[in-house]
């Protein structure tokens, strides 16, 4: 039955997303100026001119937005849905020396999605004087022409640089190109790339839409609680003070609780919230919310993933709580993110794109779920584990 839920759960993961329709959109940009001086920022676009609204005002459909018979980029003549090497995409104006492209910019999400221990760089690209519509703080609609690369390093071996690029309000190309062993280039590999050096799985084009797929508009990374921080690169103050926000929040957006707290319930949203979100096909399947909305980060017990995983049963295996207040071996989503392959108590989580589970990950939400005081009935950490070998396999 186990490997029957995670079937179940696999497959409702593959199909497309689909995302709400009637979603109002609007491409002023009323109340930028008093949430740029809520940040302490300016009120302008990037070249100093008021910023433009989307060049389009229809909202994604949320169909599967791979490159169509139609869909063309900037990357020359005749090259088809997308540039055939990295050098014409338009990441790097030299890539030799590593220059970037006019209107590229570095950023980093605050909370990082477990890549089997790669280094990772991203990139953004928006067209110039284009907004974000941000109507809905929680799942961003950007506007046509944007573009994201995230380049992906083991040790010291440069692999794999992804590009998303968005050609119409609902079409993604999306493409991975593996660098050559010189580093002169990186070229277009469609079909993917098994194993590549050794390493790491260059995912085919139909997989990209996976993780993708379940988001309104695709991206994962630059949205809102992600680009709320101090790092270096591209944040939300930065967009907020250039006008890039149709609809800015008036101060910055923190998941509470503190260090433990905040920590794990992050990790969370950036590892399993693109698929467990209530835009997602998973939530027909999974009643599960670990994608944190804005709107509830006002204490830690009213975060969607606080509120979908303590306490909360499971169906499927009646001797785990989703989260098991102050039992880690007791709570299905911690067995999940331990797991890695077939066999076990339960399924891996996620279900691919990872060969090797997260030690840092797993300790922060360890921390976490010990944290919570036990439920008053909730007796010893084997209780209502019948099968001893289910209670072996289920311990820390």
């Amino acid at each position: 039955m186990t490997r029957l839920f995670g079937s179940l759960l696999l497959g409702a993961v593959l199909v497309s997303a689909c995302s709400d329709p009637s979603a109002a959109r609007h491409a002023g940009d009323a109340g930028a100026g008093d949430a740029a001086r809520a940040f302490g920022g300016r009120d302008s676009s990037v070249d100093g001119s008021p910023a433009s609204g989307l060049a389009d005002g229809s909202s994604p459909d949320g169909s599967v937005m791979m490159p169509g018979p139609d869909a063309t980029t900037d990357g020359g003549a005749g090259e088809g849905p997308y540039p055939k090497t990295l050098s014409r995409t338009g990441l790097f104006a030299d890539l030799k020396t590593e220059q970037l492209g006019p209107g590229v910019r570095e950023y980093q999400p605050k909370y990082t999605l477990w890549s089997d221990g790669a280094t990772k760089r991203r990139w953004l690209y928006l067209p110039a004087g284009a907004q974000i519509d941000t109507t809905d703080m929680d799942y961003w609609v950007y506007p046509v022409g944007t573009k994201v690369w995230k380049e992906f390093t083991f040790g010291t071996t440069r692999l794999e640089t992804r590009m998303l690029h968005k050609v119409s309000t609902t079409e993604w190309v999306m493409i991975s190109y593996q660098w050559r062993a010189d580093r002169s280039d990186a070229d277009a590999v469609p079909d993917g790339v098994v194993n590549a050096d050794g390493a790491h799985d260059i995912p085919r084009q139909s997989d990209c839409m996976f993780c993708h797929g379940n988001m309104a508009d695709k991206l994962l990374g630059v949205t809102a609680i992600q680009l709320s921080h101090d790092l270096p690169g591209v944040k939300m103050s930065d967009l907020v003070t250039e006008s890039r926000l149709t609809s800015p929040p008036v101060s910055e957006l923190e998941i509470p609780g503190g260090s433990t707290a905040e920590q794990a319930l992050g990790y969370l949203h950036a590892n399993c919230g693109h698929c467990h979100n209530p835009k997602s096909s998973v939530s027909v399947f999974r009643k599960l919310d670990l994608w944190e909305s804005t709107a509830s980060l006002d204490t830690v017990e009213h975060t969607t993933g606080y509120r979908t995983t303590v306490g909360q049963p499971n169906a499927v295996l009646p001797y785990l709580h989703i989260i098991e207040p102050g039992y880690p071996s007791r709570s299905e989503l911690f067995l999940r993110i331990s797991t890695r392959g077939p066999e076990g108590v339960v399924s891996q989580m996620p279900p691919l794109a990872t060969k090797s589970v997260d030690p840092s990950g797993i300790a922060k939400v360890k921390a976490f779920i010990e944290s919570l005081p036990p439920m008053p009935d909730g007796g010893t950490e084997d209780a209502g584990i019948a099968d001893s070998g289910m209670r072996d396999a289920a311990r820390d």
